[in-house]
């Protein structure tokens, strides 16, 4: 289940994606809604407990800068 996150014309998505040595990688996109340019950054994780982590410290992140979260 992706998260996504807008703030005016902005926007941060976090997709889950299995690998096939059995981490799953995080891949965090970023960018402005409309345009071609954008960033991302792919993190791995052995666990879920590691996953958890990642994604509380990426919520709180973006809460402080003024990102909401969408369904």
């Amino acid at each position: 289940m992706p998260l996504f996150w807008i703030k005016n014309n902005r926007y941060y998505k976090i997709i889950f994606q299995p690998t096939l040595f059995g981490t799953i990688d995080i891949i965090c996109a970023w960018g402005r809604i409309g345009g071609n340019l954008g960033n991302y950054k792919v993190v791995s994780s052995k666990n879920e407990q590691d996953i958890e982590l990642i994604i509380d410290t990426i919520k709180k992140r973006r809460r402080q800068k003024g990102y909401k979260l969408c369904s």
